[in-house]
């Protein structure tokens, strides 16, 4: 099963309908096309990141006299630290924009874990009785007070 971390914009009427699932772990696609990857979930200080470790790469390459084979060596071990970290990326982005982190939900597939996350709030809200949304507790005492 794959775990999923569920972000949502306070501000939203009804938050769960725009949710985003975040997938835990390596991210293939941020492997295979690093930087089209970052540009389309907009991680733009990501995007710069990987045109300087290029540029790294390609100078080292230059300065070692090293073939096609250091290149691939220094494009391959780029490409999988980029996939490692590529998920907590997105996860910091939303954080600093507002979103918030609600559930961490599994599933077989991001389909199944959006239905359990959708149904675990859809049962969450249905347990909380309105007349205790009402209720508050005064700092003194500890007990509820009835507005």
């Amino acid at each position: 099963m794959k775990v999923y971390t569920v972000y949502t914009h306070p501000g939203d009427a009804d938050p769960m309908e725009n949710a985003i699932l975040i997938r835990e772990g390596f991210n293939f696609w941020a492997f295979l096309l690093s930087g089209l990857w970052a540009l389309y979930h907009r991680l733009w200080l990501g995007f710069f990141g990987l045109v300087a470790v290029s540029f790294l790469c390609t100078f080292a390459v230059e300065l070692f006299d090293g073939g096609p084979e250091m290149d691939f060596a220094l494009a391959l071990v780029t490409g999988i630290g980029f996939g490692l970290i590529a998920n907590d990326l997105r996860r910091r982005k939303l954080a600093a924009s507002g979103w918030k982190m609600v559930d961490i939900v599994a599933g077989h597939d991001e389909t199944d874990a959006e239905h359990r996350c959708f149904e675990r709030s859809k049962n969450s809200r249905l347990r909380v009785p309105h007349s205790a949304a009402a209720l508050t507790s005064t700092p003194s005492t500890g007990s509820p007070s009835y507005p």
